[in-house]
């Protein structure tokens, strides 16, 4: 045993000790988050992507726009879309459109952080949307990736993989 997290081997686990950046949650009017030196932690990490959905939550790109990186590629089961303007278009998209839905929660479980080292890190998670449509309450899951790079002072998503899970 390692000494650290039994569900990973040694080498995995090596990189979660080694005095890394991390970005802090200062705040500036747009929601961006800016790095500060410390220790980048598995637990500073899922902050991140739970603050992300909670600003995402406003339905305002601006808001989080910052926390996306400028080659960003985010696959969804619609498509691909390359480039921070085309995430923004089909963030925009599916805020706009909603299909009618009642949106009451969206929000992450089951976070695993894969990896962290000195330029990002890597994580798989369950999403869940909450809502209602036509007075009737529904309930979606799904499956998701994202990995996170220190650009420019800043950790930003480069990729997310949405999609459904799989049929039992």
């Amino acid at each position: 045993m390692n000494g650290l997290d039994p569900r990973y081997p040694a080498s995995a686990c090596r990189l979660f000790v080694v005095v890394l950046l991390c970005w802090s949650s200062v705040a500036c009017s747009t929601g961006s988050l800016h790095l500060r030196e410390t220790l980048l932690t598995r637990a500073s990490v899922i902050e991140f992507l739970n603050r992300f959905e909670e600003v995402a939550e406003k339905e305002n790109f601006e808001l989080i726009q910052d926390m996306v990186h400028d080659d960003a590629f985010f696959r969804f089961n619609d498509g691909d879309f390359v480039g921070k303007q085309a995430v923004r278009g089909a963030f925009e998209k599916t805020w706009k459109s909603g299909g009618g839905a009642m949106k009451e929660r969206f929000y992450l479980t089951d976070v695993k952080v894969l990896s962290v080292d000195a330029s990002g890190a890597t994580a798989t998670y369950t999403y869940n949307w909450q809502g209602s449509m036509d007075g009737r309450s529904f309930k979606i899951q799904g499956r998701g990736t994202r990995v996170l790079v220190v650009e420019g002072g800043r950790l930003q998503i480069i990729h997310e993989h949405l999609s459904r899970l799989p049929k039992p």
